[in-house]
């Protein structure tokens, strides 16, 4: 009987060893599982972390080129306007030195008339 209780009791023992071995393994796998899924949370992270930045960065390339368009634009529309500007200077002088040439010629023809008229 004692063998036998010895025998039970060493079953026991041997079962609760098991159970306790099979929990360890499992622990572990467990905590392996929870450190490469932290590592892949990081790694996720840091992937969008970076294609934000990659985002942003982009966006502001986009503004940059954008704003040196419209600068150009600007400056473009500033020297038409100031040649425009300029044209129509120079033909409102040279229509008025057309009009102080006919002037001056209908002026002569008018004198040279007087003096017809006097003769």
């Amino acid at each position: 009987m004692r063998d036998q209780l010895e025998a039970m009791q060493y079953n026991k023992d041997e079962s609760v060893q098991k159970a306790l071995s099979s929990s360890s393994d499992e622990i572990r796998q467990l905590q392996t599982t929870i450190v490469e899924l932290r590592d892949e949370l990081e790694r996720m992270r840091y992937d969008k972390q970076q294609s934000v930045q990659e985002a942003l960065a982009m966006r502001n390339n986009e503004v940059l080129q954008l704003k040196t368009m419209v600068q150009e634009l600007r400056d473009e529309m500033e020297r038409k306007a100031f040649a425009f500007e300029s044209k129509l200077e120079e033909e409102r002088s040279s229509c008025r030195n057309e009009l102080k040439q006919l002037q001056q010629t209908i002026q002569v023809l008018r004198d040279e008339l007087k003096k017809e008229g006097k003769e």
